[in-house]
């Protein structure tokens, strides 16, 4: 009886060496980052797996996909108006997304966006048709989203995207 429960018991107590501290990184993370000075942002997830997140953009509330394959942030050309965005003065850049032919985009400087507590000011963005994506999503029942938070906010606020928890991290930066 003792040669079969002891390799059992072996069994348990290794796996308890690999859960326990998984379990209390998890729970850890947030206080380690809050410590370095990271800001947690709530994030939401779509039936369709993409994570989102709500935010204001020039003291403007609104909806953004967030993105770590998009190298800028990308806000819609049909709400560019609503976040008060003066395309006339950027000229046409070339753009690429994904299930999109060549694309043109607008660059805007001068913005301010906040995602919780997390604030980034004087930070350029493009501007350009989002069709593409938000017909996409139009598609499986879901409402159109006002941009996409890309690459240039999270390398610069240094994020973490915990998805057990879905929470963004980001620091914030001097301006």
């Amino acid at each position: 009886m003792k040669n079969k429960i002891l390799p059992g018991l072996c069994a348990l107590l290794l796996s308890l060496l690999f859960i326990v501290p998984a379990y209390a990184q998890k729970s850890d993370l947030r206080s380690f980052l809050t410590k370095e000075g990271y800001i947690a942002i709530k994030l939401n997830k779509l039936l369709i797996g993409h994570l989102y997140l709500e935010g204001t953009l020039n003291g403007v509330k609104g909806k953004f996909i967030l993105d770590s394959g998009a190298g800028a942030t990308v806000i819609d050309e049909t709400v560019k108006d609503k976040f008060k965005l003066n395309t006339d003065k950027g000229g046409d850049i070339p753009a690429a997304g994904a299930g999109s032919a060549s694309l043109t985009a607008k660059m805007v400087a001068g913005n301010t966006l906040v995602l919780g507590n997390y604030k980034r000011g004087d930070f350029s963005l493009a501007v350009m048709n989002l069709d593409h994506v938000n017909n996409a999503l139009k598609a499986v029942g879901i409402s159109p989203f006002d941009g996409v938070i890309g690459a240039d906010i999270l390398s610069s606020g240094k994020a973490v995207i915990d998805y057990a928890t879905l929470t963004l991290y980001l620091q914030n930066i001097a301006h």
